[in-house]
């Protein structure tokens, strides 16, 4: 049985994937940092971890940022 060379391996089907993840949770993060109300310069700081650390960027930013109050019960 010969394999079809039009079709992908199994790896590149996994590895596709984990890239699409990746740039999902990628625009995810900056989408957040953008409508996150915070300084413009914290922003900017916040946007190059997220582009310059791909993986842990997002995953600390998710982590570490600011959560909103909900004032309006009191």
């Amino acid at each position: 049985m010969s394999k079809n060379p039009l079709l992908p391996a199994a790896y590149d089907v996994i590895w596709s994937g984990v890239v699409v993840l990746l740039v999902v949770l990628l625009i995810w993060a900056m989408v957040s940092i953008a409508r996150s109300g915070l300084d413009p310069r914290v922003r900017l700081v916040w946007a190059i971890i997220v582009l310059l650390l791909p993986v842990v960027g997002p995953i600390c930013w998710f982590v570490a940022r600011p959560q909103k109050s909900n004032t309006s019960l009191s």
